[in-house]
């Protein structure tokens, strides 16, 4: 028997208002299926949903073609429930244009940011993904990307 090592923090933490984690969410098997403009439009547009924006605060985004990062703290309840919750909608969602099988890998990593790291340089770093990628020359060109001091 193989047991799964725990990496996560003790649950009350990820329950804290205004502890901010930086979080990257991978698909199933690392599948570009964010190369897809539509499927990555879907996907975008359910982190600005109601769903989100009432659970946690978010700071920044950025959706690369096989992942998520996200920076954001608990707003209402706990991230790991809140990312479950929207990892499952957003599978289903998926299914809905065509998808089949799993769609996000188990779990998600995260961070969470100790007070001397700045938030704004985390946001900034988040957002230059595809730059450092090669995907485009300057990260506002990148139509999934975001980050709240823009």
């Amino acid at each position: 028997m193989s047991l799964r090592k725990n990496i996560r923090l003790p649950r009350p933490i990820y329950e804290q208002n205004g502890q901010v984690f930086s979080i990257t969410i991978c698909t199933a098997d690392r599948q570009d299926f964010f190369a897809e403009p539509h499927l990555a439009r879907r996907v975008i547009y359910s982190l600005e949903s109601d769903f989100i924006r009432d659970q946690l605060d978010l700071f920044a985004y950025c959706l690369m073609p096989d992942h998520l990062h996200l920076l954001v703290a608990p707003r209402d309840g706990n991230i790991i429930d809140v990312i479950g919750s929207w990892k499952k909608f957003t599978g289903n969602l998926m299914r809905k244009y065509g998808l089949e099988g799993p769609f996000w890998q188990r779990g998600f990593y995260d961070h969470a940011l100790r007070r001397e790291e700045d938030l704004v340089t985390t946001a900034e770093y988040i957002v230059m993904n595809p730059v450092r990628s090669g995907l485009v020359d300057s990260w506002d060109k990148y139509p999934y990307s975001w980050h709240k001091w823009t």
